[in-house]
């Protein structure tokens, strides 16, 4: 359809760290054209359509940017151009953090000198929001399929999330990034997609000792938390980011069960904070 319309826990506290953390672009180059998954660097990353349906594109050649030159593969909603506030997200169950990606907004025209609109870009966790973003202005308007002019960047706009609005939210550990653009831009095409694997979470044993609200520490399987409020949403992560559990507070009851799970280290995020919690017999 491109031929003719153009067609996703640094925060974890000072006495958190992470280590080990590998930054991969994603040019989808190797993904299968209608897939609504990828796999990079050992994640799998799926696909969800809020409004439109969004999948692999593979089916018109040197139509996407990879950062520093046209390729081939991208994620589009081609073929649901017709739907306002067109809506995605790129989710995994393992942890990771954004920093960059490029996109391509435009009418179903792919005339982007005369549209305009918002992109708003939502990190979560867990289902939890960890911050909101929007961009108004400034996107790419060179391309233009009446005229058979591709434009610089090939119509695409660099979305840094590490500067956009002068807020730095490509530290900022997810699992889900959604995207949704508005007025004009009923068509949006993601590529080069920057994130960054968080793999080793690190802290002290006094450290986490220290905690009051989370006891015991080290724990058997049960434990308790303090300050939490009604429907705080209380995720669980292994060491390699990958979410394990993801439960709702309930009033009055902070009792959570961890003993299915084997012995080792675990990261707890709630809305108040990350906490690090030892399991062992």
């Amino acid at each position: 359809m491109k031929k003719i319309i153009f067609f996703g826990i640094f925060a974890f506290l000072s006495n958190i760290t992470m280590t080990s953390a590998q930054t991969t672009t994603v040019t989808f180059e190797t993904s299968s054209g209608g897939s609504t998954s990828f796999t990079s660097n050992g994640y799998t990353f799926n696909i969800i359509s809020q409004a439109g349906t969004f999948r692999i594109q593979g089916n018109y050649p040197n139509t996407g940017w990879n950062g520093t030159a046209n390729d081939n593969v991208y994620i589009d909603n081609t073929g649901t151009t017709n739907i306002s506030s067109p809506s995605f997200s790129v989710k995994s169950n393992s942890a990771f953090t954004v920093s960059k990606f490029w996109v391509f907004l435009s009418n179903t025209a792919l005339n982007q000198s005369t549209s305009s609109g918002t992109l708003i870009i939502t990190g979560k966790l867990g289902g939890v929001t960890k911050f909101t973003t929007t961009k108004t202005s400034g996107f790419n308007t060179t391309f233009n399929a009446t005229t058979g002019t591709t434009g610089i960047n090939n119509g695409f706009t660099l979305i840094d999330l590490s500067t956009l609005n002068n807020q730095n939210n490509s530290n900022t550990t997810i699992d889900e990034i959604q995207l949704q653009s508005t007025g004009g831009y009923v068509y949006m095409c993601l590529d080069a997609f920057t994130w960054t694997k968080i793999s080793t979470l690190g802290t002290s044993e006094k450290s986490i000792k220290d905690k009051k609200n989370i006891y015991p520490n080290p724990t058997s399987g049960i434990f308790y938390m303090d300050d939490l409020k009604k429907n705080e949403n209380v995720s669980l992560y292994d060491q390699s980011g990958k979410l394990m559990k993801s439960t709702t507070a309930e009033k009055d009851k902070n009792k959570f069960d961890i003993s299915e799970f084997p012995d080792g280290i675990y990261l707890i995020t709630t809305a108040s904070g990350s906490y690090k919690i030892i399991k062992k017999k």
